[in-house]
């Protein structure tokens, strides 16, 4: 049997291979006419290759070579001899192709290679791989060997290597004393400056920043093993012209001039062909390099980083920073981004939108769960069937560290999409990152325009706090005319305009948004265009810096066809009141088990699911379900008057508090009772007195 008929009956045509590759059966082209014909990436070939006619070629979205196979008959696939004959005829090609596998067959046997070092491929377990390339009956797990052995194989591991995802929280910790120690940096900077060297490691370890761009090579320059090849200022000097600068091309600046990094840390600067460091910030780099690649020794490379671990960056560094209300405005607590948004529902197509998204972790959460499904690259262009907007005012610095972090706080989350297409990193950056994330400079920020009838869905912890000038520019605008109290009130109208008919919005709001009276109008507004769902009372502290009493206020905007009939909310709102939230309520936030916030989702989620019919007169097991928890009430919509306070509180009595743990038990007194217990106080500061004297005069 010929080489070719062998192939032909193994592959035919061309093949899918899942939905990441594409099998090619060839045999008469040239590598030269495929370039030519756009059928493969043009690559910078020699020579020695343009009229070489590969058998088989596997490539990925991107027409990049990933598998190359040379097909040999039996008879000349027999001894190890034959085989290693086969492997040298043509590997030089697979290499100069960038192909990261190369696979010689008879047809029955399979031997893959690693181009780049010519050994044999092992699993985990270091045993040879043997699979058979036979994409009509293993389509699936070839998909998933060919994607590990991408992921694993370079010029110096030919092993598959283990998934094992690292939770870096400890060397975070370890960098925020350092940073402390040699520079007194504030929580803000010390969290950047972990960013920035994060990233720089983790692009490196996905090959995306290779060669004298890489961590590995900034690393060698130090001569750890012997002697430095130059001094700290130069090897600085030589990450920011090369790493640094590599990164800013590969994720470009948006609109607003924003990207990953901006190079506020590690300053060097080049003064007669030599690098100094004006601050010493190099020998501070160095601490930090060195602490990284120590970790790496211990847990491994940064190729796969555990969720928990993207969560909890942010907050690792406010937990172990003494400055530890200075960047409360980026904090949200996990714990409840996670509950807000497991509330609501988030499927394909909808439009999205976090009006504060801070270090969006409202909207990364939101789509965390289900990210292959949203996002995807396929002929090089990206594609997204779910829409992300998170907006953020400038500090009043003009600091841009917010949108900064959020940028790359969804590089992190987003990190399988963007090793699997290297070569569209650029294009995925802009239309992801600057395409979701987007800072303003003006004095009022988002509430510059009301998007009117615009999200599905709203996800929120606006600021709130008292600003004349921000009320009187809103006013200004002519697009606000609730009036209400405080920053709040305004992106609480902003809110409920820019939600689309039918629309949902969960939102982080103070107690004076319920209770003041000048937020009447705001109120009459709520209830005249949207259902309020649910009102959570959160404890006391729930907030970093915040000690005000807030409350997640859930509502969802009345269809079309529902404002013009005039549709009043006939069920129940569902009201309950949280005394803790699964954390301390301190700066440290331990994780204790006493959860009532969980408790309240669990049980909001039960109700929303029912038909609104339901929900107005509810059934057994329901009823009971939601009646024996004294944490909940379901409310009639009709007790909130917009003239009166809402502090979902008041419709429980004292004896119901006090039960709850939310009062102290008030005890009543007779005048004979009050009468006796003062004596008795003051016969023990007699007592005392009389101690003090004695003292005094020894």
């Amino acid at each position: 049997m010929s080489e070719q008929t062998i192939q032909n009956n193994l592959y035919s045509e061309n093949v899918k291979i899942g939905e990441k590759y594409i099998c090619l059966s060839l045999g008469a082209t040239t590598i030269s006419d495929l370039i030519k014909s756009k059928t493969i990436k043009s690559y910078p070939i020699s020579n020695n290759i343009k009229n070489k006619k590969p058998d088989v070629l596997i490539l990925d979205s991107n027409r990049e070579v990933i598998v190359y196979q040379e097909q040999k008959i039996p008879q000349k696939f027999k001894s190890e001899k034959d085989i290693q004959k086969a492997i040298n005829q043509e590997i030089y090609v697979a290499k100069e192709l960038n192909a990261k596998i190369f696979v010689v067959s008879d047809g029955d046997s399979f031997i893959w290679i690693n181009p780049q070092t010519g050994n044999r491929i092992l699993n985990e377990n270091e045993e040879e791989i043997l699979l058979p390339v036979s994409p009509k009956k293993n389509a699936e797990v070839l998909e998933k060997l060919i994607l590990e052995i991408s992921e694993s194989v370079n010029e110096q591991n030919d092993i598959i290597l283990k998934k094992e995802y690292i939770d870096p929280t400890d060397l975070a910790i370890k960098i925020n004393g350092v940073l402390k120690n040699l520079t007194f940096a504030s929580s803000k900077m010390a969290l950047y400056t972990f960013v920035e060297v994060f990233l720089f490691k983790y692009l490196s370890d996905i090959e995306i920043l290779k060669g004298e761009n890489s961590f590995d090579y900034i690393y060698r320059l130090y001569g750890v093993n012997g002697i430095p090849q130059y001094d700290d200022a130069t090897i600085l000097g030589k990450y920011s012209d090369g790493a640094r600068e590599q990164m800013r091309y590969l994720f470009p600046e948006g609109e607003d001039g924003t990207t990953i990094i901006n190079g506020q840390i590690f300053h060097v600067e080049k003064r007669g062909g030599e690098y100094f460091s004006p601050d010493n910030t190099d020998f501070v780099f160095k601490q930090v390099i060195l602490e990284f690649k120590q970790y790496e020794k211990k847990a491994g490379q940064f190729k796969y980083i555990s969720k928990d671990f993207k969560s909890k960056l942010f907050e690792t560094f406010m937990k172990n920073n003494d400055e530890k209300s200075e960047m409360g405005q980026f904090f949200t607590p996990l714990k409840i981004v996670q509950g807000m948004v497991s509330m609501v529902d988030i499927k394909p197509k909808m439009k999205i939108c976090d009006p504060a998204s801070g270090v969006g972790k409202f909207l990364l959460e939101a789509i965390d769960d289900n990210l292959d499904n949203y996002f995807k690259v396929e002929n090089g262009e990206f594609q997204s069937n779910i829409s992300l907007t998170g907006y953020e005012k400038m500090m009043s610095d003009g600091d841009d560290i917010t949108v900064i972090l959020a940028k790359a706080n969804m590089l992190i989350y987003c990190s399988k999409l963007f090793q699997n297409n290297k070569d569209n990193i650029s294009k995925i950056a802009d239309k992801l990152l600057n395409g979701t994330f987007k800072v303003f400079t003006t004095a009022l920020g988002t509430l510059d325009k009301i998007e009117e009838n615009s999200y599905d869905l709203i996800l929120a912890n606006p600021p709130y706090y008292q600003s004349k000038v921000m009320s009187q520019k809103a006013k200004e605008t002519g697009q606000y005319k609730l009036g209400g109290l405080g920053v709040e009130a305004i992106f609480l109208e902003w809110i409920m305009k820019s939600l689309k008919p039918g629309g949902v919005a969960n939102v982080v709001l103070p107690d004076g948004i319920f209770s003041n009276e000048s937020n009447r109008k705001l109120k009459q507004f709520l209830i005249k265009n949207c259902f309020v769902e649910s009102i959570i009372s959160l404890p006391v502290d729930t907030f970093f810096n915040t000690p005000k009493k807030t409350y997640i206020l859930t509502i969802r905007k009345k269809t079309t066809a529902e404002l013009k009939s005039s549709t009043i909310q006939a069920y129940p709102i569902f009201a309950y009141l949280c005394k803790s939230i699964g954390e301390t309520l301190d700066v440290y936030r331990f994780d204790i088990d006493d959860n009532d916030l969980s408790n309240a989702i669990e049980k909001y989620n039960h109700y929303r699911k029912l038909d609104y019919t339901e929900r107005e007169e509810l059934k057994e097991p329901f009823k009971s379900y939601f009646s024996e928890d004294a944490h909940l009430k379901l409310i009639d919509v009709q007790s909130f008057n917009p003239d009166e306070s809402w502090i979902i509180e008041n419709w429980w009595s004292d004896d119901e508090k006090v039960s709850l743990g939310f009062e102290e038990e008030v005890i009543t007194l007779s005048i004979s009772e009050y009468q006796e217990i003062l004596t008795d106080t003051i016969d023990i500061i007699n007592s005392f007195k009389e101690e003090l004297e004695w003292l005094k005069n020894k």
